[in-house]
């Protein structure tokens, strides 16, 4: 390990470190592709990895979940499945709830809440419902819920509404207000001011 690996890393939260060594890696994959045309996805989110170029599920899925591999390789394969989309990429996904640190599953969580898709809901809500589980990922879990707003989801939210941890609770009361808008006859994502503009005198 270089200098200023040690440095970075070694007097850091685990979350913390695993964070800059996503940051460094992805810098120095962007500097040996600085000529190459961006490849626009199709979330326009600014993922800390670019996806993997593999599109076979399984292989992804493989990767995925080998705690041996390089994290970055891991977050590739994770943003490739995301891309692919579909029911096998989302329980190849959900998956990776149940391994790696709390920063990978937080980030799982997040691009099942980008896929939206109804398979992945049976494992975002045991995750949400595990009091041991780190709270960042019980968040993301939450709203990945919201955003996917099946019944199934309503049922897990209110679950944990009253949550005694803080972050979880507000969590599930953000992803319920989403749920109503997934589900309503809304245009737009928190209108209240709309509202207000159009609400009678």
């Amino acid at each position: 390990m270089s200098l200023f690996w040690t440095f970075i890393c070694a007097p850091l939260s685990p979350q913390v470190a695993e964070t800059c060594q996503l940051a460094v890696r992805r810098l120095e994959w962007l500097q040996q592709h600085s000529g190459e045309p961006a490849v626009a996805g199709p979330y326009l989110s600014v993922d800390p990895a670019p996806p993997a170029e593999e599109r076979d599920v399984g292989r992804l899925r493989e990767v995925l979940l080998d705690e041996g591999q390089p994290l970055f390789d891991r977050y590739r394969a994770m943003f490739a499945l995301r891309d692919a989309g579909g029911e096998e990429a989302a329980l190849a996904l959900a998956e990776g709830l149940r391994c790696g640190g709390a920063l990978f599953r937080h980030e799982i969580g997040y691009v099942l809440g980008q896929l939206q898709h109804e398979a992945a809901v049976p494992q975002l809500a045991a995750t949400l419902a595990r009091p041991t589980e780190s709270p960042m990922v019980r968040h993301e879990c939450a709203e990945a819920l919201g955003a996917i707003a099946r019944p199934a989801c309503l049922a897990a939210l209110r679950a944990h509404a009253a949550d005694p941890e803080r972050v979880v609770r507000e969590s599930c009361e953000v992803a319920l207000d989403m749920y109503d808008y997934e589900t309503g006859p809304a245009f737009q994502y928190a209108d209240g001011l709309e509202q207000l503009r159009t609400a009678p005198a």
